[in-house]
């Protein structure tokens, strides 16, 4: 099976937003500044890929699209053209030397033409100082330059740089569509639903399986959700013993609280309605968040899902994992009725 080429994939994923950028381009109307605001797997990152190669293609086909054959346009996909400066985190957040480099381009002129472009993905993982050289930028460009910010959540944004920028927002993936994906790439059913709410890119639900750790992880988070519903302190314990191993990185521990979120959301739509196990994101416990469904009272539960929501803003927060999960289980402990 050949690669899906870039233009291919955006047309896939976002076939109205690329439309629009294409003819924005072909008829000289493009802004200065956006940002693309879309979940991982909503192709924002090929969108303005494809935006750059379109700016400097050779042989721009009849449908107004780059060419991808072009040298520069091979250039752009290998991340070799001098006028296309794109930033990606290095780890955790962008980091000083990345936005000293940023800084030092911004002052710069095209080096081969009278265009350029900056790309910077998740612009929500900015230092404060960052984000301000860059609204810096924003409001006083140098020569003919796009600046195209990527983010899957724009409420991580500085406020002043969202209204100094065209915000765009993207469309999500439909779940039936992922979760066809899912089947093909050969997951787990008992896995598909949970990885339907963490991502909408296969090649990071892939991620996520690689060497059990999704596995370890739904069965680790599953068995503290149990031990809390049952009122038992070792949940608490199940914390440092089996949740904490598994955030090795701030990414997975970001993510072993999105699960957290989705386990007693599980509990929240089976108050009302009978949901299929396939359906679950936690389908091994079914039966006990079935049964803290007809236990909770809706107060509680609303209670409990607001804490655990709360969970992910604390991360950002910089706030330590384990005293988070920690915090959270003595409070969801203070919840259950005896």
């Amino acid at each position: 099976m050949t690669e899906e080429s870039l233009v291919a994939t955006a047309q896939r994923l976002q076939p109205q937003l690329l439309s629009h950028f294409m003819t924005l381009i072909t008829e000289q109307r493009l802004a200065h500044a956006y940002l693309f605001n879309g979940a991982d797997g909503t192709g924002r990152q090929q969108l303005a890929q494809v935006i750059a190669m379109r700016l400097f293609c050779q042989n721009v086909t009849a449908d107004g699209l780059p060419c991808e054959q072009c040298s520069e346009c091979k250039r752009i996909m290998a991340g070799d053209h001098p006028d296309v400066v794109t930033v990606i985190p290095d780890g955790q957040r962008i980091k000083v030397d990345q936005v000293r480099y940023l800084k030092s381009e911004f002052t710069k002129s095209a080096v081969e033409g009278n265009q350029k472009i900056f790309i910077v993905d998740q612009v929500d993982r900015m230092t404060t100082g960052a984000a301000n050289s860059l609204l810096k930028f924003i409001e006083e460009p140098v020569g003919n330059t796009v600046a195209l910010l990527l983010t899957a959540n724009k409420n991580l944004i500085l406020p002043t740089i969202l209204s100094r920028t065209q915000i765009v927002d993207f469309l999500r993936v439909a779940p039936s569509a992922l979760g066809d994906a899912l089947a093909t790439a050969g997951i787990a059913p008992s896995q598909r639903y949970l990885l339907a709410t963490l991502t909408e890119s296969v090649q990071a639900a892939k991620a996520l399986t690689a060497e059990d750790w999704l596995k370890n992880a739904q069965t680790s988070v599953g068995q503290w959700f149990t031990a809390a519903c049952a009122g038992d302190e070792r949940a608490f314990v199940r914390v440092q013993t089996e949740l904490l191993p598994l955030g090795s990185n701030r990414d997975l521990q970001g993510t072993l609280l999105d699960m957290v979120v989705q386990v007693w959301h599980d509990v929240l739509r089976q108050q009302n309605a009978h949901v299929a196990e396939d359906q679950l994101a936690f389908p091994q416990v079914a039966k006990v968040s079935g049964q803290m469904a007809q236990k909770l009272s809706i107060d509680r539960l609303v209670a409990i899902m607001t804490l655990t929501l709360e969970t992910r803003s604390q991360l950002a927060g910089n706030m330590n994992f384990q005293g988070i999960l920690e915090a959270l289980t003595l409070q969801i402990l203070a919840q259950i009725p005896r």
